[in-house]
């Protein structure tokens, strides 16, 4: 078995249906976006070749300046949000026997489920008219004054979305990053215990050395996906109040669907692709950096 896997044809064999599947779903579309970009198109009227006025619009538009703004801040808080509290559960979770299993189960539910729904149910949690599970433990707890539509305000509309994505992608990080501590040989803890490597000191120099290839899967499963995140906002507030809630993925829905400027929407997948293949590459280099330095 090994002398067939070591050969390069059997290798290059296996290798064709992914890259086949690699080329369908995202080589090509990609080509494709950056064909349109550089036309002026509606999607039914002739295409007018505008070359490179597309993306020279895209440094001077005020609304896509404002919604990378906000996506920038919505990846950042994110994931420290995300990535987090979840390697903080996921460190408990090895700390206790009894109910870890149930634990896990209930704490999983939010990732399979639909992000339709999610975003339907927190419209309800954080309502004000009718009075939502938030607002009414407010006044019950003499806060009443505090009372708003949380996801109608634009001061509060951000943090409000920021939770509900927290709530909807974490548990999938923490069972990664779970199964990361699982993978830590017992007896070099236990070595390290000897030693008197204990709470703190036993994590920083023991378990996070061996965690890093796993936190940094983490990290950019998390950041490619926020730059990336659409259905949260684009359900809970539409990119609003006003654009205080506007991401890059929604406005390019609104150029594209609301105002049919395909050219220049392509324009902004073609941004937004770019955007994540070098956050994703500064992000990989600087834990390269931080795991040879520990």
């Amino acid at each position: 078995m090994d002398k067939i896997l070591r050969d390069k044809k059997v290798i290059c064999i296996l290798l064709v249906p992914a890259v086949l599947l690699f080329t369908c779903t995202v080589a090509v579309p990609l080509g494709w976006s950056f064909y349109y970009s550089l036309f002026n198109w509606n999607g039914v009227s002739k295409m007018k070749f505008s070359g490179l006025d597309n993306y020279i619009k895209l440094l001077s538009d005020q609304n896509f300046i404002i919604s990378f703004r906000n996506n920038l801040f919505f990846m950042i808080v994110n994931v420290v949000g995300q990535v987090g509290i979840a390697l903080i559960v996921a460190i408990l979770l090895t700390c206790i026997d009894k109910g870890r299993n149930l634990f896990k189960t209930v704490y999983f539910i939010p990732t399979i489920l639909s992000a339709v729904a999610l975003a339907q149910f927190f419209q309800k949690f954080f309502g004000l008219e009718p009075v939502g599970v938030l607002n009414a433990l407010l006044e019950m707890v003499g806060l009443g004054h505090m009372q708003k539509a949380w996801l109608g305000d634009s001061a509060t509309a951000m943090g409000a979305v920021i939770i509900i994505e927290c709530y909807k992608s974490m548990p999938l990080y923490m069972v990664i990053l779970y199964s990361g501590l699982l993978s830590i040989p017992d007896d070099v803890i236990e070595a390290a215990r000897v030693d008197g490597a204990y709470g703190w000191k036993l994590f920083v120099n023991i378990k996070l050395p061996y965690l890093y290839s796993v936190l940094t899967v983490t990290l950019v499963m998390a950041v490619n996906g926020l730059l990336k995140a659409f259905d949260v906002p684009f359900i809970t507030t539409y990119g609003g109040p006003g654009r205080s809630t506007e991401l890059v993925a929604t406005y390019m829905y609104k150029v594209a669907f609301a105002s049919t400027k395909y050219g220049y929407a392509s324009t902004i997948a073609v941004f937004l692709v770019v955007e994540s293949v070098l956050l994703v590459s500064i992000l990989r280099k600087f834990m390269s950096g931080r795991k040879s330095a520990v």
